[in-house]
């Protein structure tokens, strides 16, 4: 009987272990190989955002995020008859000090740190969803911490790295005054985050209604 158990038991950890697929292979992978980039020290680019583990080159770049007519040079873009060309100039300086550095490293370092964030939690809760099993208590909380991480880390990230790209611009361009509104709202991972965090109360719920009817069997 024992062993009937077991096998009825080790059954239904592989089934739960089967709902974690794909995005259980992804994220270690891509988790593995974040780790070993750091480690190596070269780590470049990841989810569009790159990290500095220098202190920064002093060749640093800022586009302006306003647009302006090309009319006085129609005759290197040649566009069609009744069709403007806008463009946005890009300032760069091979001569950047200290705080320029350190601009340009805050417009991209808080997207990669939101991005190993979030793999270094949702690796988490995949290892303890395959340990313990799906429907935990445990499994619930590592989904509602990885749901406030991207909800709140999302926010944080584009009002810094907005406000570290005007700074920047602010110093390279002698037209353009320091404005850090310009910032985006990051509207996509924050409609995730709300699915992840309802997905997280829905769990519990259904964790809850489970534990009851163990408690009554």
């Amino acid at each position: 009987m024992s062993a009937e158990v077991q096998s009825s038991t080790s059954h239904e950890d592989r089934a739960e272990a089967r709902l974690l697929e794909p995005v259980a292979t992804v994220v270690r992978g891509v988790y593995r190989l974040a780790l070993v980039g750091l480690v190596v020290g070269a780590v470049g680019s990841l989810a569009g955002a790159k990290l500095r583990l220098m202190w920064g080159s002093p060749h640093v770049c800022a586009e302006s995020r306003s647009d302006f007519s090309t009319d006085g040079f129609t005759d290197r873009f040649l566009p069609h008859a009744g069709v403007d060309v806008m463009t946005r100039p890009s300032y760069c300086t091979d001569h950047a000090d200290s705080a320029q550095r350190l601009f340009d490293f805050l417009g991209s370092f808080p997207s990669l740190l939101l991005v190993l964030g979030i793999l270094f939690l949702l690796n988490r809760l995949i290892q303890g969803a395959s340990r313990e099993g799906v429907f935990t208590a445990r499994t619930v909380k590592h989904l509602r911490v990885a749901g406030w991480w991207l909800l709140l880390g999302s926010l944080v990230a584009e009002v810094v790295e907005a406000g570290a790209h005007a700074a920047l611009l602010a110093t390279l361009a002698q037209d353009y005054t320091f404005d850090a509104g310009t910032w985006q709202p990051p509207y996509a991972l924050v409609f995730t985050a709300l699915g992840i965090l309802t997905f997280a109360r829905i769990m519990r719920a259904g964790v809850a209604m489970r534990e009851d009817l163990e408690g009554t069997v």
